[in-house]
């Protein structure tokens, strides 16, 4: 069997680099859960692979779980049907066999994580050696700040009026104001 080598980019963040090992007859999920392990998530989050051509653009999806619902019984056998590939059930060797090849990952779809995957070496297993494995970590990844949602009520309430307030009596900011073009 051979060992996958892959280096792991974050889109908007240029010091954070991490290069995984891992077998190519490992599934996508074990790829996903050495990320998360990486990049110190909950792992609680939606995530989603897209094979990518040079330029990142996503084409086919490998996803964390099944979120197509239930096929419309009028669909014919003529309609085209989106294959459905899912992390656990795929194998890195059936998308992932020559060096140079690209994935984006996106983790977490309110709070979105991309990171660009690009295979960069397959080497011969070292049967010694558990996988996955991170082989090369630098960075720490920059997460956004968690949404603070006002718990007492009255203070929202007093908080939005205020607002309100500043907004009915032109006190806005002109970066808040709405662009005309629209």
């Amino acid at each position: 069997m051979n060992v996958l080598k892959l280096r792991i980019l974050v889109e908007d963040q240029d010091d954070f680099v991490r290069e995984i090992e891992i077998k190519s007859d490992q599934t996508f999920k074990d790829l996903h859960d050495i990320i998360v392990k990486s990049a110190k998530f909950s792992g609680n989050e939606l995530a989603s692979f897209y094979l990518s051509n040079d330029e990142w653009e996503k084409l086919t999806e490998i996803t964390l779980i099944d979120m197509s619902g239930d096929v419309d019984a009028e669909l014919g056998d003529e309609d085209v049907v989106h294959t459905i590939f899912l992390m656990d059930k795929t194998m890195l060797d059936e998308f992932l066999d020559e060096p140079d090849q690209k994935m984006v990952y996106e983790y977490d779809f309110l709070h979105l994580h991309t990171f660009l995957i690009e295979l960069i070496e397959i080497l011969p297993e070292n049967g010694k050696s558990p996988y996955p494995k991170i082989t090369l970590s630098k960075g720490t990844l920059n997460t956004l700040d968690k949404i603070v949602v006002e718990k007492n009520p009255d203070k929202l309430k007093e908080e939005l009026l205020k607002e309100f307030n500043s907004m009915i009596n032109g006190d806005v900011e002109e970066d808040v104001l709405v662009d005309d073009d629209y």
